[in-house]
């Protein structure tokens, strides 16, 4: 890296900072890796103990590693995104009857609609196919 492509990386750093955001928070291994066709190419394994919650009918799960949250509603597993339509934050759930974000305590129901702000937007959907204890996200 050159002297010119240090500063407008060190500049782009600074302003990003001055809003309270760092470059970390955009990195790819906090979001789910779209393929070539625009789809995640995620697996999970629910005989994996990370995904044991999701056994029991209304049972949540914060993916580990993704920003993904799961849902077993009735046997049937539900993802949807886990970055918070208000503040965007994504790893500070708590989980009951809802899906509960602790950042500002917006809550949403097993089918990610809003059911208490000050979040005004739904979660987005994650496409879920299941294969046996295999779920294929994306």
């Amino acid at each position: 890296m050159d002297k010119r492509q240090f500063l407008k990386s060190a500049s782009a750093a600074a302003v990003l900072a001055s809003f309270g955001l760092t470059l970390a928070s955009c990195s790819e291994e906090d979001n789910p890796a779209p393929t070539n066709d625009g789809n995640m190419d995620i697996t999970v394994d629910l005989n994996d103990a990370a995904f044991a919650a999701l056994a029991n009918d209304g049972g949540w799960v914060l993916h580990p590693s993704r920003n993904i949250l799961l849902v077993n509603v009735g046997g049937a597993i539900s993802a949807f995104t886990s970055v918070c339509t208000h503040s965007n934050c994504s790893r500070d759930w708590s989980f009951g009857t809802n899906a509960v974000c602790t950042c500002h305590g917006s809550e949403f129901n097993a089918e990610g609609v809003v059911t208490k702000g000050p979040a005004t937007r739904n979660l987005a959907r994650i496409s879920v196919v299941r294969d046996g204890n295999t779920l294929t996200l994306g």
